[in-house]
Formats: C-alpha cells, structure tokens, sequence
C-alpha cells in the first residue's frame, strides 16, 4: 500500500505540473490540468470522508464533519470554474453596422444622496458619448429630490425625474423613471460611474440579435480599492472585484447565464416591459431582474470592456456595508424566486443561479479553516484524524491542483494568498448578515443604505469596529502557537512536532489575518489623478512656454520637464499662468508643488476657476476618453515578500 501510494504521489505531481507548463503556452490543453484537478479532489474526498473524519466523542465528530463540510463546498465552488473555463470564450464583437436603424437610448443616472461632484463625473461622462444627439436623452433620477440636482441637470441641459414617493428604493426609482421615458434602449448608471465615449458603440449592435434583452459591460474603477490602498498594492494587483467582472461574467456569457450588475448595463424596453419592470422586494433588484429576464427567455450578453468605470468603496466600513447588503440581497432572490418559479432556466443556469448564492455562504468556511487548529492544539479536539505520511500523499495533490488549477484559469490576474484575506475581511460580518437572512425574515421598511464614495482626508485611522472579530480571531491562533510552544518537551522534540500539518495551518491562518487586520488602516486619500501624455502651453505675461502634460485632476495639472529642458527656469519661476491644450482654452492655474525626480522635474498647478465648458471638456479628457485604459486589469506580480516590504 505505501508503494502505491508514493506512486500516486508521485504520478499526480507529475501529471498536474507538466500539464500546467504546457497549458501556459498552448491553451487548449489547460483541459488537462482541470480534468486531473477534479480526479484529484474526488479522491482526495473520498479518501477524507471514508478514513479521516474522527469518531471519538462527539465534539471531535461535529469539528471534523464541519471541516469536511467546507472542504466539500469549496470543491463544489471550485467546480463551477471548472465549467466555465473548459472551453476558452470570446464573444465575436459587434458594431453598429449590424442595425439596420440606429434605437433611441434613454440613459437614466439613478441617484439618492450622491456628492454633486462624483454626479457631475457621470453627467459629463454621458453627454461626451459619441452617438447621435438627436437619439440620446439622459436622465438624472433623484430619489432625494434635490434642488441642487435640478441645477445640476439644467447647467448640463439634461433631464431630471424626481418621484413623489420612494418605495423599493433604486429598483423603483428607475420604474417611476420608465413610466416617464419612451426610448427603445434603457441604459442604467450609478451615479459614480462614468461612461466612456465608445459606450453605445461597442454595444449596441448586439442587440441586432431579436433574443438579446440585455447587455452587461463590466463595473471597473479609476480609484485604488481598499486593499490596494490600504496595503501599498495599488501597481500590484487589480481591483477585487476584476477576477469576478472581467473572467466570471464572460464564462458564464456561453450559457446564457450573465448576472446584471445594476450599472454599465443596456436593456430592451421590450424585455423589461415583459417582466413589469426592475424586480423590486428585494435588495438586489439587479440579480432579480436579469434572471427573470433569462427565465422568460431573454438572452444576456456581456461585452468585456473597460467602456465605464467608478468608484470602489474607500474605507473598510463601507466595503462591509456593501458586501452585507449583497449576501442578504442574494438570500432574499433565493427565498422570493425558488427554482420552482425559474422553470425555464436551463440546468446549467440554475446551477450558476445556485453556486452565486452559495458563494455567501462562504465565509462560515474560512472561519472553520481558523479555528480548527486552534481547537486542536489548545483543547485537543481533532478535526482531522490521519498520518503525516498518508496526509501528505492525498493532501499534497490536491492543494498542488487546486492552486495549479486557478492559476490556469485566471492567467496572472488572480492571486489565491490575496483571494483568502478579501473573505478574510468580511467573513465574519457576511457569514452573520446571511443566515440572519437565511433564518429569519427581513426587518419591514429598512432603509436602504447607499456605499458612501468620494472620500479625501489627510489623517489615517484604525477602523476597531469593522475588524475586532479578526483581531480576536488572531489573538486566539497567536495564544494556540504560544500555548503549544510552551507544551513541547525540548528534550524528547520529534521532527513531526515541529513539522506537523497543524503548525503550518495556523502560521498560514496567523500570517492572513495579519494582513486581514492590516486592511483596517485606513490610509490618507489624496485627490485623484490620472497620468495622461498631452502637448499644451502656458502663457504668463505675453510668455509662451511648451509644456508636457502628464497628470490631470479634477482641479490640479502636473507639469514635467527634464533637467534639459530649456523652460525649465522659466517655468519654474511662473507661479502662475493660463494653460491650453486639446480643445481646452485659457485655464487660470497657481502654482502648488514642486517635485525633483531622477532628472526630471514635477511641478503641479491649482486650477483657480473653470468656464462651463471647459470644466466639461477637462472632466471629459480625465474620465471618458478610451485612450488611457483606466479600468483595465494587468497582471498580478505580487510577490510574497511584496506584502511585507
């Protein structure tokens, strides 16, 4: 038995990394690493369920069932990707020669109690939208019924559709707006989204298909989230919400199973009229909404472009916030739709439909994987009763095909160390709001909480609040490896005590949640910039000066010169000017910074005051022109030692 054991060892590591390699180069064989994943897993399943799971007394029982439990639904979950990347998927693309007439697009900005700036970002960003004028109307739909809203959508000479009551919240804000609205297409923005100026014509005409009823275009950023921000990882890893956005949504695109995400989306009124409308009852009226529009026989389809980006929540509480109010949302749609009333989902759908509840769920599992060590080696309950030989000829393999597996899957863009501390961050607050949910119906008339975007400061903080259950959680595996230390016997140490499977799990646990805790730092944020490549000129006293644009902000501009630059005493004298460039004219600035960098020299202006319209046309170059990428994903190249520098 030990010989076919080293053998399977042996032949699965083989097996899984020469497939791996090879798959980096030729794509169609990442078949391979996924069909040996899943082999792997079941036996590896198999193997815990039948031979490790202790029967000694009960509490031993319900630790090693629990652990087992998460094991198995992490598989489940793991599944799901399984299906969705078996075959590689591109959508072919369309463009607006595939209509035989161009639709009439009613684009309505549903806002509640956004600040006036983030929504004039988003106004702007629409009106620069390169599409027929004549066919365009844009709405801003205030749910607060805001005098200074009014103004705004008078200054930009748009709509504005305020409600008398405001029952369902955003979902029955954007109902009130389709009773008010006659356009063939409906396109739904958050109010701190801003579309890019391609973003009718990258999508609409995939709508010359009569079964479309609604098209998805990611949700990306233009600000640091706070992982990125918080953890000094913003040029290190994308945005935690991309591996969902940019590679799930258009797995799911082949079958007919796209979630609709609320903004950046396009719809058939047709196709909305069939359901009655925005789903409402539920917090998340947009998951409702595009299932329903499946179930009845609406295709979805999802563009995977960055043609609209906005802004990630900022700080810790606001991040719990939304993940909270997504988790009951999900729950809610599980428990109001059933798959009794979805009965023209196909299996595959409802499947998606299943697996994007359950992912809620999850959290439960990770604070199972925290505690199970600590129980073990402070109280002696085992949760796991096997050898370090047989542990390591079933465990090996499938950790080995389970990371191997989602690196080929998600190709430098996923990290599973940085994965683990997002649901670190939130599994305590979520696992509780979802099976209050689950357990118990929601509170009538709760108001629905908006996630505050937008926020500047030059002080940080610690957020205690939102992060002491993880503090306790780590004060207690610190205490566990503490307590176990102080238990060994030096004079009878055994290489198997130090090396045990129970040791590394809790470092593992302690190192993560260190990072988790660290999250809770809120760092300064600092206003936006975003690096641009422009020729302009300043002017000061009949003095012209070529200038090199690299930096705009919503009321700053940074200048840079290289030490040759024969301007460059010039322009570092000027302490203020008139600045011109790309259709932008004569803009009063006042000097506010000076930089030295390696042979080059920084220098940033203060807008003094804007024209209206060229405050629309600098809000338009930072925010809708396609040319600089914002939103785009990279590839990860965080390295262990990177979190810790």
């Amino acid at each position: 038995m030990e010989k076919i054991g080293l053998g399977y060892l042996v032949c699965s590591l083989i097996y899984l990394f020469l497939f791996y390699l090879v798959s980096k180069k030729k794509e169609r064989y990442r078949k391979f690493v996924l069909t040996g994943f899943v082999i792997i897993q079941f036996i590896y399943l198999v193997w815990r369920l039948l031979y490790t799971i202790p029967s000694g007394n009960i509490a031993e029982m319900i630790a090693g069932s629990l652990l087992y439990l998460a094991e198995f639904m992490g598989f489940v979950q793991a599944f799901t990707l399984v299906i969705l990347f078996w075959k590689p998927y591109k959508r072919a693309e369309k463009s607006l020669d595939e209509l035989e007439e161009l639709p009439t697009v009613d684009i309505l900005i549903a806002t509640y109690n956004e600040n006036i700036e983030i929504l004039e970002r988003t106004v702007v960003g629409c009106l620069w939208i390169d599409y027929p004028k004549e066919l365009l109307k844009i709405y801003l739909c205030d749910d607060g019924n805001r005098s200074m809203v009014k103004k705004l959508a008078e200054k930009h000479r748009v709509e504005f559709i305020a409600r008398p009551t405001h029952e369902h919240a955003k979902a029955g804000n954007l109902n009130y707006a389709l009773t008010k609205t006659n356009g063939e297409i409906v396109v739904t923005q958050d109010a701190d989204m801003v579309p890019k100026q391609e973003f009718l014509k990258r999508t609409l005409g995939y709508f010359a298909q009569e079964k479309v009823g609604f098209i998805q275009t990611p949700q990306t950023f233009f600000n640091s989230d706070i992982f990125q921000h918080n953890l000094y990882l913003d040029s290190e890893i994308n945005n935690e919400q991309d591996f969902f956005m940019r590679s799930l949504e258009e797995g799911k695109d082949q079958f007919n199973a796209v979630l609709y995400v609320g903004s950046n989306a396009l719809f058939k009124r047709s196709a909305l009229d069939s359901i009655g409308g925005f789903t409402t009852g539920v917090i998340t009226e947009d998951m409702a909404t595009g299932l329903l529009l499946q179930n009845n026989g609406w295709q979805g389809v999802f563009v995977n472009e960055a043609l609209a980006s906005g802004l990630s929540p900022e700080t810790l509480a606001d991040y719990v916030k939304q993940r909270d109010r997504w988790g009951r949302g999900n729950v809610q749609v599980a428990k109001k739709y059933t798959l009794k009333k979805l009965k023209n989902l196909t299996f595959i759908q409802k499947w998606f439909y299943i697996d994007g509840v359950l992912y809620w769920y999850s959290g439960m599992y990770k604070l199972i994987y925290l505690l199970c060590p600590f129980l073990y080696l402070v109280f002696n309950i085992s949760s796991l009763k096997t050898s370090l030989a047989q542990l390591v000829i079933f465990w090996l393999p499938a950790f080995l095909s389970g990371s191997l597996m989602y690196k080929s899957v998600a190709r430098k863009k996923y990290n599973s160390f940085i994965s683990t501390i997002y649901e670190l961050v939130t599994a305590p607050q979520v696992s509780w709001a979802v099976w209050k949910e689950t357990l118990f119906s929601p509170k009538k008339n709760k108001k629905f909480h908006v996630t505050i975007k937008g926020i500047q400061g030059e002080k940080g903080y610690f957020d205690w609040r939102n992060c002491k259950v993880q503090i306790l959680l780590l004060g207690a595996n610190c205490f566990a490896l503490i307590y176990y230390i102080l238990q060994l016997d030096l004079r009878y140490l055994q290489w198997q005590n130090i090396f045990s499977i129970n040791i590394y799990w809790l470092l593992y646990n302690i190192i993560s949640l260190t990072v988790a805790v660290c999250v809770a730092y809120e760092r300064p944020r600092l206003p936006m910039i975003i690096p641009v490549d422009y020729q302009g000129k300043l002017v000061k006293e009949d003095q012209v000066i070529p200038v090199q644009i690299n930096c705009l902000g919503e009321k700053s501009v940074t200048i840079t010169a290289i030490q040759q630059d024969p301007f460059l005493s010039t322009l570092l004298n000027q302490e203020e000017g008139i600045l011109s460039f790309h259709n932008i004219k004569n803009v009063k600035m006042v000097r506010s910074r000076i930089i030295n960098l390696a042979g080059k020299v920084e220098i940033t202006f203060k807008i003094q005051k804007f024209s209206r319209k060229n405050h629309y046309r600098w809000l338009g170059l930072i925010y809708s022109d396609p040319k600089y990428g914002v939103g785009d994903i990279q590839s990860i190249r965080i390295k262990f030692y990177t979190i810790f520098k």
